[in-house]
């Protein structure tokens, strides 16, 4: 082979960096976005479910749950899984359109009550729904893009939250006053 034509190493490297770098650049801002949305939810499912599942009906409604088998629960996290993200897709859908009463609707009816079944049945299921080996292998999958999302938008998060911690005492204030009314309306707030 003449050495015209012998590839040269230092192009191949520029070429699988700028395809590295273009493959990021399309990927991370609705990684990100997904990401950003389901932190949120999930976040948000996990602490309602704490509340929620204090209650007698749901508590042996879980017990029943545990009880089924593994292919049993793997459909009924599924279902409203999939519905989430369908949620989701929809609310997208509508804020494109210019509907954001309606993507809001979509996202809070649809994806926020799929998340919190999906956060329930997770949270009571998880061994067994890990002792499927294909859902196991998704799930790693799953959380190993998760976690290579976060790894990208951590400076950006860090100056976010170095900026939000100048500004913490109001936020944080309003927030626990939102917190509060919507406690005393949901009837979680704690009796003296």
């Amino acid at each position: 082979m003449s050495d015209a034509r012998r590839p040269n190493p230092s192009n191949e490297i520029m070429r699988r960096k700028w395809v590295r770098q273009l493959r990021d650049a399309l990927l991370l801002p609705p990684a990100l976005l997904y990401v950003i949305i389901e932190e949120i939810f999930w976040n948000g499912a996990t602490a309602l479910l704490r509340q929620i599942a204090r209650t007698w009906p749901v508590r042996a409604l879980q017990k029943q749950l545990m009880a089924l088998p593994a292919p049993v629960i793997l459909p009924l996290f599924l279902v409203p899984e999939i519905l989430s993200h369908i949620g989701g897709f929809w609310a997208a859908y509508l804020v494109t359109r210019g509907e954001w009463a309606a993507a809001m609707v979509a996202g809070i009816v649809i994806k926020g009550s799929a998340t919190l079944m999906v956060v329930w049945i997770y949270q009571s299921c998880e061994r067994k729904l890990l002792s499927i080996r294909w859902f196991a292998v998704v799930h790693r999958q799953a959380l190993r893009g998760r976690d290579w999302v976060l790894e990208k938008i951590r400076p950006g998060k860090e100056l976010a939250l170095r900026l939000l911690r100048r500004s913490r005492a109001g936020i944080i204030r309003r927030f626990a006053a939102i917190r509060q009314v919507l406690a005393a309306r949901l009837g979680f707030r704690r009796r003296s």
